[in-house]
């Protein structure tokens, strides 16, 4: 890992608070600032270094503010994120990092400060550490669409939880977890989340639902209007390619994911 100098240490510390962290810092920088340039009138030497001690604390005080929007700017696009989840078909299709920033959202949303360690990519290490309710806790995201998690990376969880002194831990996946995973964590500090548990957590935390598209039912459609396959509505269309160009046929309302037809009466 690359190293870094003490300003994006000090940044990179500013843009994971709340945004009001940073402009509070921000206005002591400057103040202190202001401070320190005013005595500095006693000789020359203080004079000649007023207007250098002047710019490091401004630069700090900006440094500062910019750490502030950058963590605003962060919130809100947590908070959107987390907001217009629709259901895990919707979780499902998240980057692995979008993953983690909405698992965060969601513990932070339940009163716990959330620090974003980055585990290290998709299959990395502890990717959020939980504080509050009287508790730390380290969580594991595992965005596997299709894999199941296993007992090795439960196992895996235990042993950070053990080596931290934690007072727990969470796995959480947007797939499900094998027999064994689930039969080692019996009597441990830990908390498996699947799934339809974290599309559950996310409704339970949602400040705003999306609109479900309502679908109808095939008993609700009649028999010449409905699909046979899937039961949704057609409407009609016109064919634009093939041996029927011009011609009209109707088709269902959920192409490409149906693609039955019935022709034009």
């Amino acid at each position: 890992m690359a190293r870094t100098s003490l300003i994006e240490d000090i940044f990179d510390m500013l843009r994971k608070l709340p945004w009001w962290v940073g402009v509070a810092t921000a206005t002591m920088f400057w103040i202190a600032g202001l401070f320190f340039t005013a005595g500095m009138t006693k000789d020359a030497l203080q004079i000649a270094f007023r207007p250098l001690v002047k710019f490091v604390f401004n630069g700090l005080a900006i440094l500062a503010l910019v750490a502030a929007v950058v963590s605003a700017i962060q919130s809100l696009s947590r908070m959107k994120l987390l907001d217009r989840q629709s259901g895990l078909d919707s979780l499902r299709a998240l980057s692995w990092r979008e993953f983690e920033q909405l698992v965060g959202e969601a513990y932070r949303r339940q009163g716990y400060d959330v620090d974003e360690t980055g585990g290290g990519g998709a299959d990395g290490g502890i990717d959020l550490v939980l504080r509050g309710h009287g508790e730390t806790v380290l969580v594991q995201c595992k965005q596997w669409r299709e894999r199941q998690v296993g007992v090795v990376k439960v196992r895996e969880l235990f042993g950070v939880v053990t080596a931290e002194s934690a007072n727990r831990g969470i796995l959480v996946t947007s797939g499900n977890f094998s027999n064994d995973a689930l039969s080692f964590k019996a009597g441990k500090p830990l908390t498996l989340v699947d799934g339809p548990a974290l599309a559950q957590l996310v409704r339970d935390v949602q400040s705003v639902r999306p609109t479900a598209r309502p679908i109808s039912s095939p008993s609700s459609i009649p028999a010449s209007n409905a699909c046979p396959q899937c039961g949704s509505p057609m409407v009609l269309r016109t064919a634009k390619r093939g041996a029927n160009v011009g011609s009209s046929f109707y088709g269902y309302t959920r192409y490409p994911a149906c693609k039955g037809t019935r022709p034009k009466a």
